[in-house]
């Protein structure tokens, strides 16, 4: 894939550095005009255990306790987008002082590791791309390797762009957790605190999750180490002038006919035949979406499916539509055969 077109711009992955020093990592490939559509994720503090230079950090996570901490220290920063009907965690482009591209980042990486977590990096990457048959220009790596802020402990968090090279790397992974003893997948004790992590706040059977967990293909451990893995596939043109409209929340029951995109990021589910608990509005849903990785490879065509979201009403090429948006806390998508053992 060439440098320029779709990648010229903002895309997920990226990190935007503030003029205070804040860190965002980009959201999406759709922003409005004059914003950059990113969550923070690090934070200058004294206290902080991050350091980069003289300035030390705290990494944040948690969407509804970062929504809080932008609006009362640093309201510009949360903003009203034109044909979402919410307000969302943002970046005025005349704030930005810098981008982190981890396509720029992994190519530096590749040429001169210089700790562990690089070197691990650069080993993936480079066996990934030789599984595939993925150049390494379709690859690239973010998070707090991204921005210099990685610690001893820190996880390998790879980036790659395409569709097709999205779904080569998808089989390449799989091949090497079979094959090579140094690429594994969660197990035990490192799968369940994965599950805690992402589903503790849900009320689910964590054993069960667990499983769930453990077969996913984008997340595991590579010589010891967490690794995460998103595949951002190319835009579609229908969505750069989406106009969507929240409806509340909603927790649903229906049938997943289409899954073909459950492993990239932005993840989406194709559904039918959908009924809500204690009764709702009177629209059928048509697809399951969202922009946190930890929905991605959640239900399989065929699966009858449990979720809780956000229920919006979108209009896209002159057609409308009802889908359920997935991501805040307590949100969750599981097949029923999970969450009814």
């Amino acid at each position: 894939m060439e440098p320029g077109g779709w990648l010229s711009g903002p895309v997920e992955g990226d990190y935007v550095e503030t003029v205070e020093g804040l860190l965002f990592t980009v959201k999406g490939l759709h922003h409005p005009k004059g914003l950059v559509i990113a969550y923070i994720r690090y934070v200058p503090d004294p206290g902080g255990d991050r350091r980069r230079g003289e300035v030390r950090y705290r990494r944040v996570y948690d969407l509804d306790e970062t929504d809080e901490y932008l609006r009362v220290n640093h309201p510009l920063y949360i903003n009203e987008v034109e044909g979402k009907g919410l307000s969302l965690q943002s970046v005025p482009v005349d704030r930005i002082s810098r981008m982190y591209v981890p396509r720029e980042r992994l190519a530096a990486i590749l040429e001169s590791p210089r700790t562990e977590v690089e070197s691990i990096v650069a080993r993936f990457a480079s066996a990934i791309s030789r599984e595939g048959c993925v150049p390494l220009g379709d690859m690239g790596v973010s998070g707090s390797v991204l921005v210099d802020l990685a610690t001893s402990t820190s996880d390998v968090d790879l980036i790659v762009y395409g569709r097709d090279s999205g779904r080569r790397v998808y089989q390449a992974v799989r091949a090497l957790r079979e094959r090579e003893g140094w690429v594994r997948p969660y197990h035990g004790e490192s799968v369940r605190s994965v599950a805690v992590n992402r589903w503790g706040d849900t009320g689910l059977d964590l054993e069960e999750l667990s499983s769930l967990e453990s077969g996913k293909v984008l997340h595991g451990l590579v010589d010891g180490r967490d690794y995460f893995i998103r595949l951002v596939r190319e835009p579609d043109a229908s969505e750069e002038g989406e106009v969507s409209r929240p409806l509340g929340t909603v927790v649903l029951r229906g049938t997943v006919v289409g899954a073909n995109d459950s492993i990239y990021t932005p993840c989406s589910y194709e559904v039918e035949g959908c009924s809500f608990k204690g009764g709702g509005p009177d629209v059928d849903v048509d697809q399951l979406v969202s922009f946190r990785g930890k929905f991605t490879e959640q239900a399989s065509t065929g699966d009858v499916v449990k979720a809780r979201g956000t229920l919006e009403e979108v209009v896209s090429g002159g057609l409308t539509y009802h889908r359920v948006m997935l991501g805040r806390r307590g949100d969750y998508l599981f097949p029923v055969d999970i969450v009814d053992r």
